[in-house]
């Protein structure tokens, strides 16, 4: 009767506890998915905008539009610098193109220069060489002059030698003349005198003939040293003459000396102008050409942007539903537990079964 009692105790304790803890459950259950329910809606709304409105908005709205903005901006940054760098690029050229400019005005001053400073030297190489010319002229006339004058020097004295000794071979000649006409005088007059005397008969005749012999032999005599001094004084003026040939050709090779040299000596000068203006031709610069202009800027590519995406609204969050238990299953299965306990607690304190006697005999078979 007492186990009766307790498996009745236990299932209405064990059933009502579970009714009431299954609706209790069920309660909490429905709570937690309507906070959790609407606490999705909250986020859906935040981050997609409102339900069932069809258009984004929320954070996901903010997202795009910042995004959108952040593109705008990249783009008016990346314009920005790639002008700044066209600008840039455009700077530099002219830049360069200047610079291209001045050294090409600078090279074409160096060769003005040069070139003027090769047709001063130029200028002054001729007046060099006009000097030079000149002053070979004034030697050359000199040498020309001087020469003429030692060959009439040379006339001269040839001709008052070849006087003198003309002179001289006439001198000889009346002398010799007078001498012998004077001993064929003094013979005429010894001979006149011997007649005078009455000398006669053959020795007086070879007197007289002894006295023309020895006139004879002194009118010889004379005659011979005419012939020795003209022959001397022919010897001597043929001397003169071979002299004055020679003298002749010597002033021809002095003036054929002179002329070589005064060709050797414009040669010369005429060389020493000709490496003056080759030195001065070598001192001008070479032409300047102005380099090749430079590769003018170009426009710099633009990135293609791709649009930013714009969201849709997802599906709408699906609403909870709380997992629910039957209480009145869960009572039932309460009382059944409750029971269960019951009988367990009872049997642990030896109450009578009140059941079935083999239980209550088993029960004090193990009793003490």
């Amino acid at each position: 009767m007492a186990l009766g009692i307790a498996m009745g105790i236990g299932a209405v304790v064990g059933g009502g506890l579970s009714f009431f803890g299954a609706k209790d459950k069920n309660s909490k259950a429905e709570s937690a998915a309507r906070r959790q329910n609407e606490y999705d809606k909250k986020v859906y709304e935040f981050q997609y905008g409102e339900i069932g409105s069809g258009e984004i908005g929320g954070e996901a709205l903010r997202q795009y539009d910042f995004a959108v903005e952040g593109l705008e901006i990249t783009k008016a940054n990346n314009e920005a610098n790639l002008q700044f760098q066209e600008s840039s690029a455009v700077q530099r050229y002219n830049y360069d193109m200047g610079i291209r400019a001045y050294e090409f005005a600078q090279n074409n001053r160096v060769y003005d220069k040069s070139v003027s400073t090769a047709l001063q030297q130029k200028s002054f190489n001729e007046l060099a060489t006009q000097a030079a010319n000149t002053d070979q002229d004034r030697l050359y006339h000199e040498q020309l002059i001087s020469l003429s004058l030692d060959e009439t020097q040379t006339l001269l004295n040839y001709g008052a030698a070849a006087a003198g000794v003309g002179l001289k071979k006439r001198a000889s000649r009346a002398a010799a003349v007078g001498a012998a006409q004077q001993q064929r005088i003094s013979a005429l007059k010894t001979v006149g005198a011997s007649q005078a005397r009455g000398v006669s008969g053959r020795s007086a005749a070879k007197n007289i003939q002894g006295m023309l012999a020895e006139s004879g032999a002194r009118q010889a005599t004379i005659v011979d040293k005419l012939m020795f001094d003209s022959e001397a004084s022919d010897q001597e003026l043929f001397k003169m003459n071979q002299q004055l040939v020679m003298d002749q050709v010597g002033f021809e090779f002095s003036r054929d000396s002179a002329k070589m040299s005064d060709t050797v000596a414009r040669t010369k000068i005429k060389a020493q102008s000709l490496q003056a203006a080759i030195n001065a031709a070598a001192s001008i610069a070479l032409k300047p050409q102005i380099q090749p202009a430079m590769p003018k800027p170009i426009a710099l590519p633009r990135p293609e942007y791709q649009d930013v995406y714009k969201p849709v609204q997802p599906p709408e969050p699906m609403e909870n539903v709380a997992m629910t238990t039957n209480p009145f299953l869960s009572g039932l299965s309460g009382a059944i537990e409750g029971a269960q306990t019951g009988l367990s607690i009872a049997s642990n304190f030896n109450l009578p079964l009140g059941l079935g006697g083999q239980q209550s005999g088993s029960s004090r078979s193990q009793q003490p």
